[in-house]
């Protein structure tokens, strides 16, 4: 069934691209441990890492020295936001501010942590939270903002270095959870403005369970670690590093390839295909602010749980990937629409390695479908 399924949810994890993993299985012909440079083995798997440090780093403007690796985004948003604690404490600057449509990895641990005071802002009905909008919530003992540079659930692109500019004035720091960024805008923590930022190998190709998190170098000193052991990257991140991971990394960094034309061509077609169903879409009209490779959409009174019996050979999400079987619905659309589309939004998500084919083919059996249980409905 897998192989014959139409793969439609890029945004949760792309398709490892082939020369990734062939670079991965040279790496893991390599036994050495990274962090053994006293010999050989590790010396040589230590010069594969830096290399693909190296290769992150320019991906997003940055200097080798102010990636941190991580097991992924969610450690790397983590770390970033709880890190933080004890600095902002220290200054009295506890307040934090943060967008109702941010991942769940940067808001569960704002309210799991006690040392914080939180202002969550709804966005536009596009998703955008703009610096006109956080402005108003910025106080004395304000210490960290946190946005998105492109969400991950409806692709609208966050106006991120308006935001910095706004936040540089007074002294507050920014986390930018750039996850969904790189593959689909440029992104360069420079020209944002970013304090923090965090990225994720698997969401443009490369391979899952490893990410990293950007803190600029001035900032080296103001993260405590979340994880403790030997030591490892700064002392903000114990544990042996993956060699064959972090290859696979900063491969996929070297192979980044903005393939938004393409993209969206690709989207107009299939909602040109599905525009007889007329379809709720949530996204920014304007396509400087939008990417093209999330399409969220909603078709009223069929709820995801239809769309997903009924489309068993499409493979699309349901809200953020990252949630677990059983939770609520997704709380960006829910911030956007409300609960009742939340239920019936589904996300169409496409990569570099879509085809035409595959869009047409999954608008036809979506308009099948849901004309079907439509019909259905107006016998009932």
């Amino acid at each position: 069934m897998s192989s014959q399924a139409i793969y439609l949810d890029s945004a949760a994890s792309t398709a490892i691209d082939p020369r990734v993993t062939e670079s991965m299985i040279r790496a893991l012909s390599h036994c050495g441990n990274p962090h053994a440079q006293h010999h050989t083995h590790g010396a040589l798997a230590s010069s594969m890492v830096r290399q693909a440090r190296s290769h992150v780093a320019s991906a997003i403007g940055a200097s080798p020295d102010e990636i941190v690796f991580t097991s992924g985004a969610t450690e790397a948003n983590n770390l970033a936001v709880l890190g933080l604690c004890s600095k902002l404490r220290s200054s009295g600057k506890t307040h934090i501010v943060v967008g109702a449509v941010e991942h769940s990895s940067v808001l569960e641990p704002l309210r799991a942590s006690s040392a914080y005071s939180v202002s969550v802002i709804a966005p536009k009905p596009c998703g955008m939270i703009d610096a006109s909008m956080i402005e108003p919530h910025l106080t004395d003992q304000t210490g960290l903002v946190c946005l998105q540079a492109v969400n991950n659930e409806v692709g609208t692109i966050q106006p991120v270095s308006e935001v910095a500019e706004l936040l540089h004035k007074r002294n507050i720091f920014l986390h930018c959870d750039a996850a969904q960024a790189l593959g689909k805008i440029s992104f360069n923590v420079r020209a944002s403005g970013v304090d923090f930022a965090t990225i994720s190998s698997h969401k443009f190709h490369g391979p899952p369970g490893i990410g990293a998190l950007y803190i600029r170098k001035e900032l080296s000193s103001t993260l405590l670690p979340q994880l403790f052991g030997g030591g490892q990257e700064q002392g903000l991140r114990s544990g042996t590093l993956s060699t064959p991971l972090c290859v696979g990394f900063g491969t996929a960094c070297e192979l980044l390839d903005n393939d938004n034309a393409r993209l969206w061509s690709l989207r107009q077609r299939f909602l040109k295909a599905l525009a007889p169903l007329a379809p709720t879409t949530y996204e920014h009209k304007d396509p400087a602010w939008q990417v093209p490779g999330i399409i969220s959409l909603r078709f009223h009174s069929i709820d995801q749980e239809t769309l997903v019996m009924g489309l068993p050979k499409l493979s699309f999400g349901t809200g953020a990937a990252c949630r677990s079987r059983g939770t609520t619905y997704s709380h960006v659309i829910s911030a956007i629409a409300g609960e009742a589309a939340s239920r019936e939004t589904i996300r169409i998500s496409l990569s570099r390695m879509s085809s035409e084919h595959e869009v047409d083919t999954a608008s036809e059996m979506i308009a099948q479908f849901v004309q079907s249980v439509r019909k259905l409905k107006e016998v009932a």
